[in-house]
């Protein structure tokens, strides 16, 4: 009974008598917003008689689907309204919505506090599905009174939620466990919502940002990107469409196999396996043993199923790049009978890859106290698609993820985030990528602050993770090229 009395009070109060509409004809937050500031505009130019004429007579621009304005004095008399010509010159002071909630002097507190404006929440009948749902409204102060237009929340085109490819469940990588601790940090209510996605990694996660419907942005790595270029320029296209939001943090390859492997060369002809298929370690490893001129027998599954295969003897290795340390790694021990085997630096990988190490501190009980195995490394990128600006939705779903993420950069650089938050720079260039525009301007905006702590930080933290930073850990000349290619290329 209550139920059928509050739904009539709504019918009566705000109207319910429009056509029936789809849902894809309901109004947005931004349309409301324009329709109020159409009214604020009006009242200054023409006065209160004129606005209120218009809005009661539903004229063009004060009138669209499911929007419509409606203005009442802070005292609770309404004075004008798009829907319901009844409720004019009534005194709505003690209305109520489905919940109990006094509606009308909620608006008027907005109105009467700074800033003046704002939205407010509650419980109302959708016309179409005729049930109570939730609508808020953005409420602003006119002289001596406030004006309002209500939008129903499920009807909203999913504004604040962001789409995020990441990696595979099966694949034990670090994506999934960045994109997790995005959402942690980030999410707020229906203000953002990190929506993260399971991928395969590799191409595909590029492929996904970049035709995929619903994905906003990705985690790729930055020598798949550069390949992707590069096979575009081939066929003499040039690919303007995934920009890049930030460089992240290094991936390091794990190559494992039983004791009797102690080189990468001794692979050669055997069964390795490269992750699952699609991986960023498949199409990465594939780069590095052919720069090491090494073909294998590649076969590919998990990491759990790699490692009773390995210690079987069905297959001669594993590999694995992900951000140490790797939890499958860690389970890993000395009764186990494997080890790390030693990837080599060479000069082919210089464009994409970095040199390294894996410690003891990273992993102790397979590495010896005090030793350490060199091995190579590769950029995390978080990645998005090119949205012009005219794009209004997508542009602005992406800008509100970057406006949300960067100023916490601090806050997924504590524990319990994974530990590759803190080599987070976030003013690190990517060669020969664009940065999101977005991106770049809040960089641009936040210039002045400072950021030696910040880099002292990730200097550090690239010490402490084993990152090779002297000649000694390899060839001497091969370093000091890396070193000026990587200063030619700005990194």
């Amino acid at each position: 009974m209550r139920l059928a009395v509050v739904v009539l009070s709504v019918a009566l109060i705000f109207g319910t008598s429009a056509l029936p509409l789809r849902a894809a004809e309901f109004g947005t937050r931004e349309e409301a917003l324009a329709m109020v500031r159409r009214v604020q505009e009006k009242f200054k130019k023409e006065g209160s008689d004129a606005t209120f004429r218009a809005i009661n007579n539903k004229a063009p621009g004060f009138a669209d689907r499911d929007l419509y304005p409606f203005v009442t004095e802070l005292t609770g008399l309404c004075v004008a309204n798009g829907v319901t010509p009844a409720v004019r010159g009534k005194n709505l002071l003690d209305l109520k919505d489905q919940d109990g909630k006094f509606l009308i002097q909620e608006f008027i507190k907005i109105a009467s506090t700074a800033p003046g404006h704002g939205w407010s929440d509650y419980r109302w009948l959708n016309p179409v599905t005729k049930t109570i749902e939730d609508k808020t409204a953005y409420i602003e102060r006119m002289d001596k009174y406030y004006v309002g237009v209500g939008v129903y929340k499920n009807e909203q085109p999913n504004e604040n939620t962001i789409g995020l490819i990441s990696g595979s469940p099966n694949s034990d990588d670090t994506y999934l466990q960045m994109a997790y601790d995005l959402a942690d940090v980030l999410n707020d209510g229906d203000n953002l919502r990190i929506l993260p996605i399971a991928g395969i990694g590799g191409p595909r996660n590029i492929r996904d940002v970049r035709y995929l419907r619903g994905i906003d942005i990705g985690l790729t790595q930055t020598s798949i990107l550069n390949n992707f270029r590069r096979s575009n320029e081939r066929m003499g296209q040039t690919e303007n469409k995934i920009v890049y939001i930030a460089k992240l943090f290094n991936e390091e390859a794990h190559l494992v196999a039983r004791a009797n492997i102690t080189s990468v060369t001794q692979l050669r002809g055997l069964k390795v396996n490269l992750d699952t298929k699609g991986s960023g370690t498949s199409y990465s490893m594939r780069d590095i043993l052919k720069a090491l001129g090494i073909e294998i027998e590649e076969v590919s599954m998990s990491q759990t199923e790699a490692f009773e295969k390995l210690k079987s003897g069905e297959i001669a290795a594993t590999v694995l790049i992900a951000g140490k340390p790797v939890r499958s790694m860690s389970k890993l021990g000395r009764t186990d009978g494997l080890h790390f085997v030693p990837l080599p630096y060479s000069q082919p990988l210089i464009a994409d890859y970095l040199p390294t190490a894996l410690t003891h501190d990273d992993y102790p009980d397979i590495i010896p106290t005090g030793q350490s195995v060199e091995t190579v490394a590769v950029g995390a990128v978080l990645i998005a698609y090119n949205w012009p600006k005219t794009n209004v939705d997508r542009y602005r779903r992406v800008q509100r993820f970057v406006e949300a993420f960067f100023p916490k950069i601090a806050e997924f650089q504590k524990p319990p985030r994974h530990p590759k938050w803190r080599e987070v720079n976030l003013a690190a260039t990517l060669p020969g990528w664009t940065r999101l525009e977005a991106a770049q301007a809040w960089l641009d905006d936040h210039r002045s602050e400072p950021v030696a702590a910040e880099q002292a930080v990730v200097r550090q933290t690239a010490a402490s993770s084993g990152a090779i930073t002297s000649q000694q850990q390899v060839d001497p000349a091969l370093y000091q090229e890396f070193l000026r290619w990587r200063q030619t290329r700005g990194r």
